[in-house]
């Protein structure tokens, strides 16, 4: 897919329901894990049919997984997953927001995009 013509919304819209469409099994689909030190899951890498996708993680929920759910100031649920396609337009930012239990990351796409050229099937960050 030619993602430099795409606006970003467009392209983020597509890359969920690329996702959406892999089903539950989607870990199948992993091509790149990336961890903290902590081994907190931060983002996946996934192939499919409209190409590599990355879900950088939405964090822990507010309250635990059995509690009610929390919402910031501004709307935004924590947990909430970036879905976007790895491959972006040249003119924008490479990179993208991530978040673990640990506390907000940021990851490059340029480094996921050689992780998934060289096979790389797991990336640890700092």
């Amino acid at each position: 897919m030619d993602t430099e013509q795409l606006l970003p919304t467009d392209r983020r819209r597509i890359a969920r329901s690329a996702v959406e469409s892999l089903g539950t099994q989607r870990s199948d689909h992993a091509i790149v894990r990336v961890t903290c030190p902590a081994s907190h899951r931060v983002a996946t890498v996934y192939r499919t049919d409209e190409g590599p996708v990355v879900v950088a993680g939405g964090g822990p929920g507010g309250h635990g997984s059995r509690d009610r759910a929390g919402t910031g100031h501004h709307g935004d649920r924590p947990g909430t997953d970036y879905i976007d396609m790895l491959d972006a337009s040249r003119f924008e930012d490479d990179q993208i927001p991530a978040r673990c239990a640990c506390g907000s990351r940021t990851l490059s796409r340029s480094e996921l995009r050689q992780a998934v050229q060289s096979h790389t099937h797991a990336v640890s960050v700092p």
